[in-house]
């Protein structure tokens, strides 16, 4: 393991942030899949809250700051969330009413290709 990165935020602050700034907010941060698919969850500031720690914690790893939208939290056919272009950090989003949270664990570049 190469290093690790968390991240905690109050779902209702992504939820203020969405209904103060709207399409403004959602496309400054998230890409237009990210955009789609949490549009269509019941709760959908928990989606988009989750995504948002999920790039916090992405951006933690690395230790350097990334743009969000470079950072693109999908969501395998199981539905194991997964950052697009980081395939060496697995990532793993959890949300219960309140709060969003998410973990990047990066692995070495060897421990990566024993897994595949």
């Amino acid at each position: 393991m190469k290093g690790v990165g968390i991240d905690i935020i109050s779902v209702k602050r992504i939820k203020d942030l969405i209904e103060t700034y709207g399409e403004r907010f959602l496309n400054r941060v998230f890409t237009e899949n990210e955009i789609e698919y949490s549009k269509k969850i019941f709760n959908y500031a928990e989606a988009f809250a989750g995504r948002f720690a999920a790039k916090e914690a992405i951006i933690k790893v690395k230790g350097k700051m990334i743009p969000f939208k470079k950072i693109e939290i999908l969501n395998m056919d199981d539905g194991k969330p997964y950052a697009k272009g980081f395939e060496n950090i697995n990532i793993s989003i959890s949300h219960e009413r309140e709060f969003a949270v998410a973990i990047a664990i990066e692995m070495e570049y060897d421990e990566f290709v024993s897994k595949k």
